[in-house]
């Protein structure tokens, strides 16, 4: 099946972006499913109108992302459903802590209008131009910092946003205030070494371990979100529920 139309050539997002999200649509989707076998570099190329080169940089990522494994003489496969891949449901944060009866707190530290680097302009797959709103909130679990988090939001959703709102409400219920509803994720996780600023804010020892999580937010067909946290895990963890 004919796939060129999914890539856009006419937008500042690039090719191998748009090709990675597309494969990763299709393996969330299960239409590549988990052990099965994908295209070869030069079909997926002829599929959606791209290089090999373009493939090959999206087949690559998502290999990192351990969505696809590549082997020897056999091909790349899907791989089997892991925490790199997706939780069993989309949640928040301080919804989830407060179900538990955990006391969850979040302090807003920035609120800003930017024009954002490519690196928030790509997964967000907006335009050179375009604004986002900035939002940098340390969160709290029973008085402990156990996030740093880094919210972009596209202006043009919700224009009305207002720092005193999200201070107040809570980032997702304020964007429902405004009939902007968070429905779905894609989310990737990675361990790192906690730098210098966040370990201050964090009150632990620099290059201590850490969970590095993105988080891609979906409401219908429009991404709403770009969120980059750094979560302490020796406060908390994850628990994955693989079907």
């Amino acid at each position: 099946m004919a796939g060129g139309n999914v890539i856009r050539k006419d937008i500042p997002v690039a090719l191998y972006y748009q090709l990675k999200e597309e494969i990763r649509r299709k393996i969330l989707a299960n239409e590549w499913a988990e052990g099965s076998r994908i295209p070869s570099e030069a079909e997926i190329a002829k599929m959606f109108d791209v290089s090999n080169i373009t493939v090959r940089k999206a087949i690559d990522e998502l290999q990192n992302e351990k969505y696809l494994v590549k082997k020897r003489g056999r091909g790349t496969f899907v791989l089997n459903r892991s925490i790199g891949q997706k939780l069993h449901k989309f949640y928040s944060f301080s919804e989830e802590l407060t179900t538990m009866g955990i006391k969850e707190t979040a302090k807003l530290i920035v609120f800003q209008e930017i024009i954002p680097e490519a690196f928030i302009r790509e997964p967000l797959q907006i335009g050179a131009e375009e604004k986002v709103f900035w939002i940098k909130r340390i969160r709290y679990m029973d008085n402990k910092v156990y996030a740093i988090e880094h919210s972009y939001i596209p202006v043009k959703f919700v224009p009305e946003l207002t720092g005193e709102l999200v201070d107040k409400n809570g980032l997702y219920k304020t964007l429902r205030m405004f009939h902007v509803f968070p429905e779905r994720a894609i989310e990737t996780f990675s361990a790192v070494n906690i730098s210098r600023e966040d370990a201050r804010d964090m009150n632990v020892m620099v290059n201590d371990a850490a969970i590095n999580l993105t988080r891609v937010t979906y409401s219908g067909a429009d991404i709403i979100e770009y969120c980059q946290s750094i979560v302490n895990g020796e406060v908390f963890h994850y628990t994955v529920e693989l079907k």
